[in-house]
């Protein structure tokens, strides 16, 4: 529920990405450390104080959301990852807004803070209306006073009053999404001839220096790895507490204080027909989709299947089967389609419904009503909830119990036992096979190769969401691989680089002999040119493996003119070869695709343009800003 109230008055948090990223270089890579020793003050942004109370709470919630959200990780690692540096660094740019309101005049009004307050869903009656006792006992179950909240709302809503005044500037030309979608949608038509290094494989000869050589040069790739077997316990927040442990009442108490867990949107599971319009269509257009959507309510109404007309009507990308669309909460689709939908009743179907993709009939198959999941319903989710939670508390006293256990050099098997946890053995296996089966990062696998068998691991290591306490109870050292063992090998890979070779040179020749231009079939025919399926930018060649220096090429060429070079690429089918290539035609994108995606790419440019615009009234806030740092130990949790 705690994350729930965060999230519904801390939005602003989002918008302001840009100036934290400025804040991290401005006030902790060059500010300044002042040496004065301070009790109850943190910082100093502009003469005002960050307090060493105001710096501990936001830290301490900070803590929570994080360890709540990464089981895995622990508190010394969010020390060591410099947790505290990133909260005052929200301190100090919450400060700064604040600071720059006041100096504007800008404030929140009683009126404004009570009214957004009561917008929170988990403060409204079955009605939607405030209730001051849902207020207050929502509060007091996360332990947080009325008067601190609304001092953080209020705090939150002055700064988003700020970012709107801010951007509210920001202009975007009309034309510069569609320009952009236009580059990036644009396809390619391919002209190539491809030249297999099968061709020459026969004729490359491959001398016994030449392998030796290869050999000498290239020893390691031929290594064997150190390899060892562990013997170690996972151990996990889940497979600490079983949810079945967990009493129904611990359970209602649990379901109670995170009642935003099982808040439900009303949804609808919807089917549509579509005839296809865009927003600007001529007249005759609109005409030709209204009569479409005619003939197709005519034959639901004649008692054909709704599924059976949407498969024979919609386009391949209009919907799944039977035209469903699943189920759809508010805010997840065009307003029009939207309220039409939520309209309906289940088995019913709308009349036509215009939106920017054209007309639909709509169909709604089943309802969900929103709000609180019933407890009958959570339970299980409730319970398996608490026990993570359960879990996670315990996973700390558990572990240092098995470090313990393992250091004295007790059988790990009987250690687990005692937390109903089960000891396992991996095999021999070299580092990255570590890393891969395990999970364990890098760091670790190396850990346990340094190991000497026998002797534990003296720490935790990270796997996942899980962490292992093991030992090495075996160990192989490395070596490489003999010359004859590996002699067939480098014969084969030198036989194949001497073919591409040849493959590559003959390619050059032919580029030689071919002229740009526009080529007929039976001139393409007669040189054995083959055109390739349409390419998307960024894409790759159909039948080849994908070559970003190649696409990039296509993408940049004029049509009708070959590339100066050929290209070594890996055909999917013969393998590896030259390829040569031109851009037969342009192919620019579907107008009716636009229509589908204009909201998107405009709202994306606009954000752009605003992140943008903030991002430098962040940095004017942050070049002209005066910050001492008077408390680093606290900031570091040194000693602490």
């Amino acid at each position: 529920m705690l994350d729930y109230i965060r999230s519904n008055a801390q939005s602003f948090g989002v918008k302001v990405a840009f100036g934290v990223i400025i804040l991290v270089f401005v006030f902790w890579g060059v500010g300044s450390f002042n040496d004065r020793d301070s009790i109850n003050v943190v910082a100093m942004v502009n003469g005002d104080p960050i307090l060493a109370q105001q710096f501990e709470q936001a830290y301490r919630n900070a803590e929570e959301s994080v360890l709540r959200n990464n089981p895995g990780i622990t508190r010394e690692q969010l020390k060591a990852r410099h947790l505290g540096r990133e909260v005052l660094r929200d301190l100090i740019q919450q400060t700064l807004l604040t600071q720059e309101a006041a100096r504007a005049g800008i404030g929140v009004t009683p009126l404004e803070l009570r009214r957004a307050v009561g917008e929170i869903k988990v403060f409204q009656d079955a009605q939607g209306r405030f209730d001051p006792e849902a207020y207050t006992r929502v509060l007091a179950a996360q332990r947080i006073s009325p008067a601190q909240y609304e001092k953080d709302m209020s705090d939150q809503l002055l700064r988003e009053k700020i970012f709107t005044l801010i951007t509210a500037p920001a202009w975007v030309d009309p034309d510069e999404a569609q320009n952009r979608y236009n580059f990036l949608r644009e396809r390619r038509v391919v002209d190539y001839i491809f030249i297999p290094a099968a061709r020459f494989a026969g004729d490359a000869r491959v001398t016994d220096q030449e392998v030796s050589a290869y050999y000498d040069a290239h020893k390691q790739e031929f290594a064997i790895p150190p390899k060892v077997d562990v013997a170690y316990v996972s151990v996990s927040p889940e497979t600490l507490v079983k949810p079945e442990s967990i009493s129904e009442a611990e359970a209602r108490k649990w379901y109670e204080a995170n009642q935003n867990r099982f808040e439900e949107q009303e949804q609808v599971k919807v089917a549509h027909i579509l005839a296809p319009l865009a927003e600007d269509a001529p007249a005759e257009a609109e005409k030709k989709a209204r009569e479409q959507i005619a003939k197709i309510q005519a034959e639901l109404k004649s008692g054909k299947d709704f599924a059976v007309v949407a498969d024979a009507s919609n386009g391949p990308n209009a919907a799944g089967p039977g035209g469903e669309l699943g189920w759809i909460a508010r805010g997840k689709t065009v307003k029009a389609f939207e309220d039409a939908a939520f309209a309906l009743e289940p088995g019913q179907v709308s009349g036509p419904v215009r939106s920017p993709f054209g007309l639909h009939v709509i169909k709604v198959e089943a309802k969900k009503p929103g709000g609180l999941k019933p407890f009958k319903d959570a339970l299980q989710e409730a319970r398996q909830g608490l026990a993570q939670e359960q879990g996670a508390d315990k996973l700390h006293d558990v572990l240092d119990s098995l470090i313990e256990d393992n250091i004295l050099g007790k059988p790990l098997a009987e250690s687990a036992a005692r937390f109903d946890l089960k000891a396992q053995q991996s095999g021999l296996l070299s580092q990255s096979e570590l890393e891969r089966k395990l999970g364990v990062s890098s760091g670790g696998a190396a850990a346990l190769m340094a190991a000497v068998p026998g002797a534990p691991v003296d720490t935790a290591l990270e796997a996942g969401d899980k962490y292992l306490v093991a030992r090495v109870v075996k160990s192989e050292p490395g070596s490489i691989q003999p010359l004859s063992a590996v002699k067939q090998a480098i014969m084969a890979r030198l036989t194949a680089e001497k073919a591409l070779q040849a493959a590559l040179e003959n390619a050059s020749a032919r580029r030689g002999e071919l002229k740009d231009g526009p080529l007929s079939n039976a001139q393409k025919a007669s040189l054995n040119i083959k055109t390739a399926p349409v390419m998307d930018r960024g894409g790759a060649l159909a039948d080849f493996a994908p070559d970003a220096a190649l696409s990039e090429a296509l993408f940049a060429a004029r049509p009708g003119v070959w590339l100066p070079t050929a290209y070594a690429v890996e055909g999917k089918s013969e393998g590896p070869g030259a390829l040569l290539c031109r851009v037969d035609a342009v192919q620019p994108p579907d107008p009716q695709e636009w229509n589908t995606v204009r909201d998107l790419m405009s709202n994306g440019v606009s954000r752009e343009r605003v992140d943008g615009l903030y991002q430098l009234f962040m940095q004017n806030l942050a070049s002209r800003a005066r910050v001492e740092i008077l408390n680093p130990d606290m900031v570091d949790r040194v000693n602490m």
